[in-house]
């Protein structure tokens, strides 16, 4: 493995990831501070800054492969997510690492595509993720009260 990539919204999803980048180990939860999740304008997510706001997903091992992939999947070549190294934080030992996180170029809010939020609620249900921060997600479900 050459780099981690920090997923936190439907890469979370095991099969899907098995599928996109066969090969790629899951290292566990983290948590990307300091940031917010946010469904972007085209209808899919990302995330951006806020001082005390946490973001939480899954950490992967890539291999240079799995990285080109994502790249190609992210849109990277026509900018419509760039990718930045931050510091993530291993919820298993509290170690702060450097990972890749693809940030949408359009930072502006938008409404989820159809079923797309549903994936990425249903992944954080599964990797057990913060039960408050699994309901900051459901508020982005459509028609969510």
């Amino acid at each position: 493995m050459t780099a981690l990539y920090f997923a936190f919204a439907s890469n979370m999803v095991t099969t899907q990831m098995a599928e996109r980048c066969p090969g790629a180990e899951s290292r566990g939860v983290a948590a990307l501070e300091d940031h917010r999740f946010r469904v972007g304008r085209r209808g899919y997510a990302t995330v951006i800054g806020e001082p005390g706001a946490t973001v939480y997903g899954i950490l992967w091992g890539l291999r240079p492969e799995h990285e080109a992939a994502l790249d190609v999947y992210e849109g990277v070549r026509h900018g419509l997510y760039r990718k930045v190294w931050l510091p993530v934080r291993s919820a298993a030992d509290g170690a702060e690492q450097s990972a890749i996180v693809y940030v949408a170029s359009d930072q502006a809010r938008g409404n989820a595509v159809a079923g797309y939020m549903e994936k990425v609620v249903a992944a954080a249900e599964w990797h057990a993720l913060p039960a408050a921060y699994i309901d900051e997600l459901r508020g982005w479900l459509p028609n969510h009260e």
